[in-house]
């Protein structure tokens, strides 16, 4: 039996949005698949498995537990928890063998201890707050950080890396920002490899930086992370370049399961924050936002009838969506298309004003999950 929504994930897609990413990088650079919270709704175990396919060299994850299934599975590469990790995490995270983000010098104790328990190393990388603000060791700790390690013998100090704040962003004080944050790196890689302690993997670029910051992979750089444009969304403009071949790999759709005319000056759903201006003929999808349908798009949002674009009308429910379908053939049964190739989910984030994973993931998590 069908579910009342489903997500048709494309692996073909994916392999070949991989494929067009391997292409148009440097040789030398490595790839991290960035596979983390269920590989963004679309499938952790699923999407890890063409990855190591197609060839990528990491993969990175949310936490101990995305290590688990995936070593559980039989996923042989290795595996970053980009993440700060509880000290309770240890253990296993030693033992599964995945790359630890580390920030505090206590922690990195820890895991030695740990690691000369099981006769094992544990590998780690370096976390640099170079602007997120979020976590991380400051720049300019960045030479007496990797000193203070290098009396840790059971540790492995595979990388170091940084994370943007709006690389995403076009704005030129967004674009500047962001110049800044690699530079603040390059100065700390600097300093480490003069002093003879430049770990194996150095990355900050992400899905933006294929288009817009080709400088992080190159020079010091040699790893990329790459999330949302193996799942079809480059994140910034691509049209004329390589990346317009990239193509969402999920499509969400689900079916008209009520069809009626409202007359004019009818309300619909709740708030009344619709009234029609004329009569018009309403469909229901079983869709709503306990399935992840984003609210916020409530009445700017649109989906595909039978080749037709047609609007959301009215505030979208817990389990049910209202769209006005007036001049189209439609009738109950017919397929909607919610997100996919011919209505992406950043477009659809932009007429909700949220970001395209506001859309994106919720959706792709929720709802049924189909293979093709």
């Amino acid at each position: 039996m069908e579910a009342m929504a489903q997500a048709k994930i494309d692996l073909g897609q994916l392999a070949r949005n991989i494929r067009l990413v391997r292409q148009n990088i440097p040789v030398q650079v490595k790839i991290m698949s960035v596979v983390k919270r269920d590989a963004y709704g679309h499938g952790l175990i699923e999407i890890a498995q063409i990855a190591q396919r197609e060839g990528v060299d990491q993969l990175g994850v949310a936490d101990v537990f995305e290590v688990e299934r995936l070593r559980r599975e039989g996923i042989k590469l290795p595996i970053l928890v980009l993440g700060l990790s509880r000290r309770e995490d240890i253990a296993p995270l030693v033992s599964f063998q995945a790359s630890i983000t580390i920030a505090d010098l206590d922690f990195a104790a820890q895991l030695d201890r740990e690691a000369e328990a099981q006769q094992r190393r544990a590998i780690v990388h370096v976390v640099v707050d170079t602007g997120l603000g979020r976590f991380g060791i400051f720049p300019k700790q960045t030479v007496p950080f990797f000193r203070e390690l290098q009396r840790f013998s059971h540790l492995q100090i595979e990388g170091i890396f940084s994370h943007f704040a709006v690389s995403d962003s076009l704005a030129p004080d967004d674009r500047q920002y962001t110049a800044e944050q690699i530079e603040k790196l390059n100065r700390a890689l600097a300093q480490l490899d003069k002093e003879g302690i430049l770990p194996p993997l150095r990355h900050i670029g992400s899905s933006p930086c294929l288009l817009e910051y080709p400088e992080t992979m190159s020079g010091y750089y040699n790893m990329v992370r790459i999330g949302a444009t193996f799942y079809g969304y480059p994140e910034v403009p691509a049209e004329g370049t390589w990346a317009e071949e990239i193509r969402p790999i999920a499509t969400v759709s689900t079916a008209i399961i009520a069809l009626r005319e409202l007359p004019k000056g009818s309300y619909i759903s709740y708030g009344r924050t619709y009234q029609t201006d004329s009569v018009r003929k309403i469909a229901v999808l079983p869709l709503g936002f306990g399935s992840g349908f984003h609210r916020s798009l409530s009445n700017r949002g649109l989906v595909i009838v039978n080749g037709k674009e047609v609007p959301i009308v009215g505030r979208i429910c817990l389990d049910h969506t209202m769209i006005d379908v007036t001049g189209i053939a439609a009738k109950v049964g017919d397929k909607v298309e919610v997100i996919g190739p011919r209505l992406p989910a950043h477009e659809q984030g932009e007429r909700a004003g949220v970001g395209m994973n506001d859309i994106l993931i919720p959706l792709c998590k929720q709802v049924e999950r189909v293979y093709v």
